[in-house]
């Protein structure tokens, strides 16, 4: 291009930079064709500038060095999703139960500084922190919106990152299924990620960290969680990997007390409080390989965890266990992925708190072994289709199977 053209090309850049954003492409569009009315460019010359000025702003603003744009805004990053469901639950012992429910989420992350980051997110729902759904029920009433998390990132070091405030809890605590965390529990407190590479194929993580459980005015022995969680990944021949992690639990004063949201299938004593301190090991592992079977699938992964409670002096049932497979797409992002997964669990009733297991297993309940399929497609870009069914039952106490049916489609930006 000659150095009239790229004088151009510029000229133009900056009038998109110091545009506001609706405006940009009209105001440019109008200029690039009084340029070829005039005889000053071609119509071909005036696509390839109109070509490359979309191209230099758009890298400008992805390294973050647009001088028209604030510095925060151009380090901040806007997400969300929006799922609609039908759901058909029943048991031996109740009435078959239809709902209809939805859940929209938002969240915002801004990198305001070179080692700072805070990110807050809002949801529907209630209290509860097993569940953001909002159910279609009271005549329409105008339903809650709440804090979901809101939290920041401190990064002393490339490896090291620290959590503190409301915070998702999938970056801080790895964990291959639901068997103990419910997916939209987001913890309290303070937590630490490391990451360190000991080999081209071999790294090694710890996240750690202490979460604040419930806090009285009348009484200083509050109830936390700490947390230890030492890891390995392993890269192997033919696109085989291995990850694996070993998780302490301890649970600070919690024996005899009574956390809230409770699904109220722990050992209590004789004041109706937990009979347990809960302090449990955790350990989980995942073994995924690409294009197995000759490459007739994208991904395919098997999975487990097992949690034991150390403390079992005057509790019963203390151990818990979950066993699945997936294969097809690792993620349902593009139309026409897929993803089969299947999961069987056993959860004893002390294993774990049953504050925290998935909702959508018998009411998040311990005390519960059964069956999970999930079926993905994607009918579009970051738009899924999704079947979930569970088959449930008690480990002891009667035979009362539950099976609980989801159609889902969920939609991300």
């Amino acid at each position: 291009m000659s150095k009239f053209k790229k004088a151009v090309t510029c000229g133009v850049a900056g009038l998109m930079l110091m545009c506001t954003v609706p405006a940009q492409a009209g105001e440019v569009d109008v200029l690039l064709d009084i340029l070829v009315k005039k005889g000053v460019l071609t119509a071909s010359e005036a696509s390839i500038v109109r070509d490359e000025t979309k191209q230099a702003v758009a890298a400008e603003l992805a390294a973050q060095k647009s001088y028209a744009v604030p510095s925060w805004a151009q380090k901040t990053k806007i997400k969300g999703d929006f799922r609609l469901r039908y759901q058909r639950q029943s048991k031996k012992s109740t009435n078959d139960r239809h709902r209809g429910r939805y859940r929209f989420r938002l969240g915002i992350e801004s990198q305001i500084a070179k080692k700072f980051m805070v990110g807050a997110g809002l949801a529907t729902g209630g209290t509860d922190p097993r569940s953001t759904n909002q159910t279609f029920t009271n005549s329409f009433e105008t339903p809650d919106i709440r804090m979901d998390y809101a939290y920041m990132k401190y990064s002393p070091l490339s490896s090291l990152d620290v959590y503190a405030g409301k915070m998702p809890r999938k970056p801080v605590l790895w964990a291959p299924s639901d068997l103990l965390w419910d997916g939209d529990i987001n913890p309290e407190g303070g937590s630490l990620v490391f990451n360190y590479d000991l080999t081209d194929d071999i790294g090694f993580f710890f996240n750690g960290g202490v979460w604040v459980l419930d806090e009285s005015s009348s009484d200083s022995s509050d109830p936390y969680l700490k947390y230890l969680q030492p890891g390995f990944t392993f890269g192997f021949a033919n696109g085989i990997s291995l990850k694996t992690a070993l998780t302490y639990y301890r649970f600070d004063s919690i024996e005899g007390s009574l956390l809230d949201h409770s699904a109220g299938t722990n050992t209590l004593d004789v004041n109706g409080n937990l009979a347990s301190s809960f302090t449990s090991l955790n350990p989980a592992a995942e073994l995924a390989v690409k294009e197995p079977f000759d490459g007739l699938v994208p991904y395919a992964s098997i999975f487990g965890e097992f949690v034991t409670n150390l403390d079992d002096d005057h509790v019963r049932e203390t151990e818990g266990w979950l066993a699945g497979f997936k294969v097809g797409a690792k993620s349902v992002k593009k139309p026409g992925e897929w993803q089969f997964k299947y999961m069987f669990r056993n959860l004893e009733m002390d294993a774990f708190p049953d504050v925290f297991p998935d909702s959508d297993s018998y009411g998040g309940e311990t005390n519960v072994r059964g069956h999970e399929w999930v079926v993905e497609y994607g009918l579009a870009n970051n738009v899924v289709l999704g079947f979930d069914y569970y088959r449930m039952n008690q480990i002891l106490g009667g035979d009362d199977p539950e099976h609980l049916f989801q159609t889902d489609v969920v939609i991300k930006f």
